[in-house]
């Protein structure tokens, strides 16, 4: 009996250090985390784990570091590498507050992996206020077999208060294919003169798109500019009503059309970019990943993006004024989804095809079309354009964005990107993985986005290194963006609680006027 005992104990420890293959929920206890008090980056906190419940508990005193700080899980994380991940479990919490006003701050289980210099996000929804009664909360996320390392944190981000974990359990599984369609061997993409002919496109993206007006369009005339990117986001009174999104929608469409002599005379190319998705996002209160389209879980918003596409296709076919059609704006799928990323875009862009068989189709990638997270593959179809956004390094680029706590902290905190040790070169490494893709399947690149906030140090220096990259690989480009928000505004110089108009045009401005300029070769 004892030998029995004792083989059955051996096999069920074994069975906890082998790599993770199966889909078997295994329960987090006390020694899987780091608990204790600390005092990190100014934020005092504790962890514990008693009769169950891992609670963590952020001093009100705390300066708010937009970080998540909380219990970190220890031992198992590195085996989740090359896995798709799933947490699960209750939370209760007691009054959860912040002195931010970002979008990010609460209580939330936060997954990171780290590639290339660069860490990739998954978030559970964030909590805030009190809840005093048990809920269930989930978390599921990739860790690709060859990122550098896996971080996972159950706590607080930006935030101060208490919360409380309980049946905490994880399972690791296969991570999904993107899809099941299969490509010949040696494929490439094809391109039609329509694309091959095209002169090269720099622009920039557009306001939300009513207010985008005349005066715009002959101010980019007068920059040079040959592209606009249209966003088709901001105002729409529900999204997830269809038919209120669609009569929104195609209000845009009849407003770039009275804006389309204007862009003709100057020769000005434009992305219809679906900023917005018909459904909006999952949410928190979704039981799916809340980062994820409704169009990718519910079919018939996936029914109606498609249709959609298919509506504009129709209005605009001939019309050698759109550049492409940008399907959907930074795509996020953590684990399956009923409609992958890929797959959703696919169907879109078959059924453009069926009304338009040449108008250039605009995709993204996974993981909000992040070149170094880039997760894609071609699409068997003609004149299909692959499109990323360019943030890297993102603490760099968005520095103070979104964070209240950064303006009081602002001469201390801020930092110019060649301090932390990027340049030219990683920059180009931080674009690797896309530039490989082009050369192997000679596929058309476009950087829908790319900025760095107005009072970040070496701003005008950056944008330079990064836009001659993009010449050097010829890729198409547009800043993010035109007179959207002052904070990335090339008009505008500041801090990040007080913004101004310039009255001389700034450093960052002269480097992409330079780059304009060659819009008149």
């Amino acid at each position: 009996m004892k030998k029995m005992l004792k083989k059955m104990l051996l096999l069920f420890f074994a069975a906890m250090l082998a790599p993770l293959a199966s889909s078997a929920e295994i329960r987090l206890t006390a020694k899987d985390f780091r608990l204790g008090e600390f005092n990190e980056h100014g934020v005092k906190y504790k962890t514990s784990f008693a009769k169950g419940i891992l609670t963590v508990e952020i001093d009100k005193s705390s300066t708010l570091s937009n970080g998540t700080f909380g219990a970190i899980l220890t031992a198992p994380a590195q085996k989740m590498i090359g896995m798709g991940v799933r947490f699960r479990g209750e939370v209760r919490y007691t009054d959860i507050g912040s002195d931010a006003k970002g979008p990010f701050w609460g209580g939330k289980i936060m997954a990171t992996n780290f590639r290339q210099g660069q860490y990739n996000f998954f978030v559970s929804p964030v909590l805030r206020g009190t809840k005093s009664e048990w809920q269930p909360i989930s978390l599921e996320c990739d860790f690709p077999a060859d990122q550098q390392s896996a971080h996972i944190v159950f706590g607080m981000q930006q935030a101060y208060g208490k919360i409380e974990f309980r049946n905490l359990v994880y399972e690791a599984f296969p991570i999904a294919p993107i899809t099941n369609v299969k490509l010949p061997a040696n494929f490439k993409c094809q391109y039609t003169k329509r694309v091959t002919e095209n002169s090269a496109r720099r622009g920039v993206m557009s306001p939300a798109w009513a207010r985008l007006t005349e005066q715009d369009i002959h101010d980019l005339a007068k920059w040079n500019v040959n592209l606009i990117r249209y966003q088709v986001v901001d105002g729409c009174p529900n999204v997830r009503d269809i038919a209120v999104f669609k009569k929104w929608f195609y209000s845009a469409l009849d407003h770039i059309e009275k804006l389309m002599p204007l862009l003709e005379k100057y020769d000005i190319q434009v992305i219809i970019d679906m900023h917005g998705v018909v459904g909006g996002r999952c949410g928190k209160s979704s039981k799916f990943d809340p980062s994820h389209f409704m169009a990718m879980e519910d079919t018939k918003y996936r029914n109606a993006f498609i249709e959609i596409w298919k509506e504009t296709a129709k209005r605009f076919k001939g019309n050698k004024q759109i550049y492409a059609y940008d399907l959907c704006n930074e795509p996020i799928q953590h684990g399956k989804a009923k409609h992958s990323f890929w797959d959703l875009q696919y169907d879109a862009a078959k059924a453009i095809r069926t009304i338009d068989p040449e108008v250039p189709i605009m995709v993204e990638s996974n993981h909000m079309a992040n070149p170094i997270f880039f997760e894609m593959q071609p699409m068997p179809l003609k004149n299909i354009i692959y499109s990323i956004h360019m943030y890297a390094p993102g603490d760099y680029t968005h520095q103070g964005v979104n964070d209240t706590s950064y303006t009081k902290q602002f001469y201390a905190k801020k930092y110019d990107y060649r301090n932390a040790g990027w340049d030219r070169a990683r920059l180009a490494k931080a674009m690797e993985a896309v530039r490989k893709f082009q050369n192997k399947y000679g596929a058309k690149i476009q950087v829908g986005e790319f900025s760095v906030a107005i009072w970040a140090p070496g701003g005008a220096a950056y944008l330079n290194d990064l836009v001659s990259i993009f010449e050097e690989y010829k890729w198409d480009w547009t800043y993010h963006a035109f007179r959207e928000w002052d904070g990335w505004s090339l008009e505008h110089e500041g801090r990040p609680d007080a913004m101004w108009k310039a009255k001389q045009p700034t450093d960052r401005l002269k480097v992409m006027l330079k780059y304009w300029e060659k819009n008149k070769q």
